[in-house]
């Protein structure tokens, strides 16, 4: 997979196609917690006839140089820089999550790039619970677990709940540790109806971990958006429902005026 080079660190990514063109339509995933490209796995394979879909690994993550981070705004400058070093000039911005947090911090600064923004298991303020924090420390295996059960509707295949925790299991526990606490410290309740771009957000009807009202409040507040809450999904909307998601977003990129 390739990588660029912003500032000091090696940032990796999946762009489809590979050959894509930075002056056309740029659609960046930025993922969750612990998360990689592989949490976009859906949309690369299967939304690259839209626009370009390019995935990128935050700083620890994936193939990214570590360490990682522990804010949202330090992870947003980075995405931004890694934007403006790849000179992409027409960019979609679509996070899940810690990812949701990072696209709207990136959306109240205004960038002339971005054109539009899609919020998945959003939420304007992202709380962790602490025996999620403790539990990385402690527990690892049983937070770890129960974590999965919450990123995932009720109706989840359990070969899916258990590779989801699988995977945060493999995450080092810092990087993890980090990331939720960037999550738990994330709030712009405040600033929300500064962001004055066309807005998707989608949610999955089961979500447990950011609640459909959490969506209803964006909604609510957000001037430009639209609101998706997808039914038999949880956290990981675009993972449990990838087809469904995929149409959603499809809808909106088509309509945007970029």
């Amino acid at each position: 997979m390739p990588q660029l080079k912003v500032r000091s660190k090696m940032l990796g990514y999946e762009a489809q196609p590979s050959d894509f063109n930075t002056n056309e339509l740029t659609v960046v995933f930025i993922h969750g917690s612990g998360g990689d490209r592989e949490n976009w796995r859906g949309q690369l394979d299967q939304m690259d006839d839209t626009a370009t879909m390019l995935a990128l690994e935050l700083p620890g993550h994936g193939t990214s140089d570590p360490p990682g981070e522990t804010t949202v705004d330090v992870y947003a400058q980075w995405v931004v820089d890694f934007v403006e070093t790849l000179r992409l000039i027409k960019v979609v911005l679509v996070g899940c999550s810690l990812g949701s947090a990072v696209t709207q911090w990136i959306a109240l600064l205004d960038k002339p790039w971005l054109k539009g923004i899609g919020l998945a298991g959003a939420g304007a303020r992202l709380k962790v619970h602490p025996a999620f924090l403790e539990g990385i420390y402690q527990d690892r295996a049983k937070a770890m677990q129960a974590f999965a059960d919450f990123a995932v509707s009720s109706s989840a295949d359990e070969t899916f709940r258990n590779r989801l925790a699988e995977e945060f299991m493999a995450c080092p526990p810092e990087l993890l540790h980090g990331d939720l606490t960037a999550c738990n410290n994330f709030d712009v309740m405040e600033k929300i109806k500064e962001i004055n771009i066309p807005t998707c957000i989608l949610v999955g009807e089961d979500d447990k971990l950011t609640p459909v009202k959490y969506s209803q409040f964006l909604h609510d507040n957000i001037p430009s958006s639209t609101l998706n809450i997808i039914s038999g999904a949880g956290h990981v909307v675009m993972m449990e429902k990838p087809e469904e998601f995929n149409r959603l977003l499809r809808d909106f990129l088509k309509n945007l005026a970029c």
